[in-house]
């Protein structure tokens, strides 16, 4: 008999990925593909929706092909995904439109007018109205594209869109449901009045399932692409921060996660909705089937990373590795970056306290500040506002003396030290590059009969691995608390005179 295997599907923001794990949780092979958006005038970003229909089944085939190679039959497909992007789709699931982004912010206008409702909604919903998640743009198709809207049948996330590229099906998972501004947390359904409130009509919305749900099965013609059998079931393991969570151990209340790729999202698990008195706390379904989660999110994290290596380090880097190069010379640059401080709302601002308006700025500039000193103070900023999000989760769910990291920018050690000097807490990154599709794996795993519950598939697929531990430094600590202070009232100061 062959063994059995799961392949997992993670679509990120600026890559996706499938991955190929044994019944142990162990990854076997990795294929990969870069898919970044557009970032467009006018606060758009876009994505072409036939990126991820291409992409994806080249990235499943190439794990197929792994698979038979080892002499392994795969027995699921699951899938994890960015949240809260919007594709309108005609009755046969092909994209009307290019995908609007959750990094988008061309919907301001509309989340301005609905402002006298921020409570209600929050109340309902546990998220705030925000350019960044789905119902402002589902607005904003029927206003500004009224033809793209009639012509839709359903507008669907993009877990939602690569479901029914692969079983036929309509149908989306609680988890990314709630990250939409329709959703009721409480009755775990479509809210008729918040549907009414965005002026949307429901027949665009997908049928609800949970996550670690079969959300269908393979269809013949999708089956081809692959190479794989059809009828395989097709699990949605929940949204990619939720997944995240569950593969970093978040499997009930007492933990918290850092996990930082393009963004960055602050997670604590929690037992029943816990709404935060002052809204700048977002409470979704967690992939857990029956729990939830507090997160609040920085907006632009790697993208600023990122951003920085396109304008900074364009010409050759001796061959080395840009990132490399950059990681060296932020490192030759001294805590507090020479006086460098950077608010890094490049897209906005995020939670604890949400402005859209909110602008990116380096201060403290001197002609003797190197690349490096930039490079330094990039970290420091990402680090100092997801410090502040700690704080506000543990007003709510409890204290956390050791925070579990993960994401792209933690291959960085400079930063991990700056998170824990800047956290005050000890800092935990397993020694495990696949966090998100391994929450996938496990939703999965469980789901098809193979563990008991997600803490036996947790505890299996994490056995014997190695943890990098990372001590705050107490001099450290109490610079950074110094110029955490500086930043907010320097951020004070910009706001006051945008009129933000």
């Amino acid at each position: 008999m062959k063994t059995q295997g799961i392949i997992a599907i993670d679509i990120g923001t600026s890559s996706l990925r499938s991955v190929l794990f044994d019944g142990r949780g162990q990854v076997l092979a990795v294929s990969r593909r870069d898919s970044p958006p557009q970032f467009l005038d006018g606060g758009r970003v876009e994505q072409d929706a036939e990126s991820w229909r291409n992409l994806v089944p080249e990235t499943l085939r190439e794990c197929a092909d792994a698979a038979k190679g080892k002499g392994m039959a795969v027995s699921a497909l699951t899938i994890t995904a960015q949240r809260s992007s919007v594709i309108p789709v005609d009755t046969g699931g092909k994209a009307l439109s290019p995908a609007i982004m959750w990094q988008d912010t061309r919907t301001e206008d509309i989340c301005a007018r609905l402002e006298e409702h921020q409570a209600a909604v929050y109340g309902k919903t546990g998220i705030r109205i925000s350019p960044v998640f789905s119902a402002a743009k589902m607005s904003w198709f029927k206003e500004r594209k009224p033809e793209v809207y009639r012509a839709a049948h359903k507008m669907m996330g993009i877990q939602d869109f690569m479901l029914r590229e692969l079983t036929g099906n309509f149908v989306t998972d609680r988890s990314l449901a709630s990250r939409t501004n329709l959703f009721n947390l409480d009755t775990l359904d479509w809210d008729d009045e918040l549907i009414a409130l965005f002026d949307i009509d429901r027949r665009m919305l997908c049928d609800l399932v949970d996550p670690g749900s079969v959300a269908g099965y393979l269809t013949e013609a999708a089956a081809r692409r692959i190479g794989l059998p059809a009828g395989l079931p097709v699990v949605s393991a929940g949204g990619d921060q939720q997944c995240a969570a569950l593969g970093l151990g978040l499997v009930g209340p007492g933990r918290m996660i850092a996990n930082t790729g393009t963004g960055s999202y602050l997670i604590a698990g929690c037992d029943r909705p816990i709404r935060d008195p002052g809204m700048g706390i977002s409470c979704n379904v967690a992939a857990v089937p029956g729990s939830f989660i507090l997160e609040a999110g920085v907006l632009t994290s790697g993208t600023v990373f990122r951003w920085f290596r396109n304008e900074f380090y364009r010409e050759d880097s001796g061959g080395k590795d840009k990132y490399t190069l950059m990681d060296v010379e932020a490192a030759a640059s001294p805590p507090g970056a020479n006086g460098v401080a950077l608010l890094p709302h490049f897209r906005g601002r995020g939670s604890p306290k949400w402005n859209p308006a909110a602008k990116g700025a380096f201060l403290g500039l001197s002609l003797s500040v190197t690349r490096g000193d930039l490079g330094r103070a990039i970290l420091e900023g990402i680090a100092s506002d997801m410090a502040e999000n700690i704080e506000a989760l543990e007003s709510l769910a409890g204290k956390a003396e050791c925070i579990e990291v993960a994401g792209g920018m933690t291959a960085s050690a400079l930063f991990n030290r700056i998170q824990a000097d800047v956290y005050g807490r000890r800092i935990e990154r397993p020694d495990d590059a696949e966090a998100t599709a391994l929450g996938a794996w496990i939703s999965c795993a469980v789901r098809i009969g193979s563990y008991a519950d997600y803490a036996q598939a947790w505890r299996t697929a994490t056995e014997g691995k190695e943890r990098e531990e990372y001590l705050p430094d107490p001099a450290s600590r109490e610079l950074y608390e110094r110029a955490a202070a500086k930043r907010k009232t320097l951020y004070a100061a910009l706001c006051a005179q945008e009129g933000t």
